[in-house]
């Protein structure tokens, strides 16, 4: 009970009936002079959070979807909106998306929920499917989106902006053991790669049972401290998505606000920005329904079909997410999507985004604990990490200008969505970065660019280790 009156008060404090701002609509002072949260009346939202933190602390919350969808909507919107609030925090810092998460890692590392409402929620966003359903979304209406030239031009130089990513951390980070006084190949062995590997069940994990085959050593010995880096990079990369957010503003050329293309001959608005009013209830169902069946495609084929993944034995496999995009795209390209059915999934991506990124990335966070950071924390480590880190940005931004990519872009997809930790990590760098349209291109970075860095693993750990 103290538990839940503690963050209700601190909560409170924040939302004070007089308070306006506008965060992507989710609070919005009406004409009548009433401020209204998620639609509510804002005493109606608070009482509603109240008793939901209570409910929560006590270990009440509904052990299925519908407690712990409630409970990330109520708590998770509260927490994203205190940190679009707070000074040079919501500027520089990650704002309301960073916020939420690290509120969320706080709850669980002091355990201010007990474990069966954090069972709950964890369950809820990974094998439930909270978080893959939210990129499932963003995947399918971004790429249908796009124009459909626009699209194939992006897609060809994309893989190269993402091995330029890849160089330019490694060099960085061996450049800096050079500097510090240790061993370039190991630095770049426990720390670049790690980093750049698409995030920890698609790269660390794999990573460290390529480690444990090549030197015949216990792979946990190498993952331990693998993933408190990459966790590391993880909160790294999401400040420089602030970072490059704020610089997108201050220099308008640098950035293409959302299109990772630089040619204007081809940047028209696609079909699929209709207006709400010409898409029916029924053209929302189908757009909903298409993407599901695409994704459930796109893991039947990652699975049982995949030419690459069961005949080549290459020694990884290809994620699902990257067969979606791919069979997406080839939906645009082929022009067989109607144009409203188009519209409709660009709106549900936009809800999507709009309502729930601050619940999810709430979700996120209960699933990891401060004190995997504070193992390894060191200002070594932390120079290490923010060259590596540097170093994706730079030579994503330097690959990507001889494709015409706007720089700021390219840093963000192909640089920081490499650095990352995987799909989590990919919805807090666009989101602090307010350009979650890119979701594609950072699905790429961490499946197809994790890929790469299985493979690179492999060849790294037999010749050095």
């Amino acid at each position: 009970m103290m538990e839940a009156q503690k963050i209700v008060r601190c909560i409170g404090k924040y939302i004070p009936e007089c308070f306006y701002f506008e965060t992507g609509g989710i609070i919005i002072m009406s004409g009548s002079g009433k401020t209204t949260v998620l639609g509510m009346p804002l005493r109606m939202y608070i009482a509603l959070l109240a008793i939901t933190v209570f409910i929560a602390c006590q270990g009440y919350l509904l052990n299925n979807i519908m407690g712990a969808f409630a409970c990330a909507m109520i708590v998770g919107t509260a927490f994203g909106l205190i940190g679009d609030k707070i000074p040079v925090w919501k500027d520089w810092l990650g704002g309301g998306i960073l916020f939420a998460n690290l509120a969320a890692s706080f709850i669980n590392t002091f355990k201010l929920f007990p474990e069966s409402t954090i069972k709950t929620m964890t369950v809820f966003n990974g094998s439930q499917g909270f978080l893959e359903l939210y990129v499932v979304i963003l995947i399918f209406g971004s790429v249908l989106s796009v124009e459909r030239r626009l699209l194939i031009r992006s897609f060809i130089g994309y893989i190269p902006t993402i091995l330029g990513a890849i160089a330019g951390s490694f060099i960085l980070c061996a450049g800096a053991a050079v500097l510090l006084g240790s061993s370039p190949v190991e630095s770049v062995l426990s720390i670049a790669m790690p980093i750049m590997g698409g995030g920890n069940g698609a790269g660390a994990i794999p990573m460290s049972k390529i480690y444990g085959e090549v030197t015949g050593n216990n792979p946990s010995v190498w993952y331990a401290s693998a993933f408190a880096v990459l966790m590391l990079g993880n909160i790294m990369a999401v400040l420089f998505a602030a970072f490059l957010n704020r610089l997108g503003e201050r220099f308008p050329a640098l950035t293409g606000n959302g299109k990772l293309l630089d040619v204007p001959s081809l940047s028209k608005e696609g079909p699929a920005q209709k207006q709400n009013a010409e898409i029916s209830m029924i053209t929302y169902a189908a757009a909903f329904t298409l993407a599901l069946f695409v994704y459930m495609g796109a893991h039947y084929y990652a699975g049982k079909v995949s030419l690459i993944n069961n005949y080549l034995h290459l020694g990884f496999k290809i994620h699902k997410f990257a067969f979606m995009i791919i069979f997406v795209m080839l939906l645009n390209i082929s022009n067989c999507v109607p144009d409203d059915l188009k519209a409709a999934a660009k709106n549900i991506q936009g809800f999507f985004v709009k309502y729930l990124s601050f619940p999810l990335l709430f979700c996120v966070g209960l699933s990891t604990n401060l004190n995997d950071y504070i193992k390894v924390l060191s200002i070594q480590v932390i120079v290490y990490v923010f060259v590596v880190v540097l170093g994706a940005c730079l030579g994503a931004a330097l690959v990507g200008k001889l494709f015409h990519f706007y720089p700021i872009e390219a840093m963000i997809t192909a640089g920081l969505c490499m650095a990352n930790a995987g799909g989590s990590g990919d919805v807090q760098v666009l989101g602090t970065a307010k350009r979650m349209e890119l979701m594609p291109y950072a699905a790429i970075s961490s499946r197809i660019g994790g890929a790469i860095l299985l493979v690179i693993a492999s060849f790294m750990f037999s010749k050095f280790m």
